[in-house]
């Protein structure tokens, strides 16, 4: 499985011979992803991006969606995805994180808009949820560039190491998206 996003950008699911490479970029932005993610302390070996791949393989075979490696100029740079499809709202969660060396060149609103955009056109699901730490402002331009409403403050969301840390929820629906066919991302035809 692997989706062309523009030129030298592609998404594709990871397989397990990807888990060295997995963890080399999770290891070599530690420090970085630490600020927002909670899952650091247990992805301290290349066995566990190993397992998490075969996690992501096993959501994708029963259908509850699916995550890719984000890839410019071939190499890894990060991840982007669904969480689990709630099937009985139409729903699903997009989560990312980019190596600290591509941020800034548009590469996940490029493939948040194109999960987006697969989670209407093809899955035919009705809600996007896009979940920001409340200090987290990059991802939260991210999700305001794509036109996703804040839809309010979910107060203790989730522990970070040492803290409580809010999120701000924001969300966009199938219409909206589509009314907003022009905006300048997504993946179709949209850029």
């Amino acid at each position: 499985m692997r989706f062309d996003i523009a030129p030298n950008l592609s998404l594709r699911l990871l397989q397990p011979d990807d888990a060295d490479l997995l963890f080399e970029v999770v290891d070599q932005n530690r420090a970085h992803l630490r600020q927002w993610l909670p899952w650091l302390d247990r992805n301290t070996t290349r066995e566990d991006s190993r397992a998490f791949i075969e996690s992501i393989h096993h959501q994708h075979d029963a259908g509850k969606g699916f995550a890719c490696g984000v890839f410019r100029d071939n190499r890894l740079v990060g991840l982007c995805g669904f969480h689990e499809i709630d099937t009985h709202t139409r729903s699903v969660v997009i989560g990312y994180w980019l190596a600290e060396a591509h941020q800034g060149n548009g590469i996940i609103s490029r493939c948040a808009a194109f999960f987006i955009d697969y989670a209407f056109t093809e899955l035919g699901l009705q809600r996007v949820d896009i979940p920001v730490a409340e200090g987290n402002m990059r991802s939260r331009a991210v999700c305001e560039r794509l036109g996703l409403s804040d839809q309010g403050t979910i107060e203790n969301a989730e522990w970070l190491y040492d803290k409580w840390v809010n999120h701000i929820r924001y969300s966009i629906g199938a219409d909206q998206w589509r009314d907003a066919g022009d905006a300048d991302f997504g993946a179709s035809g949209r850029q």
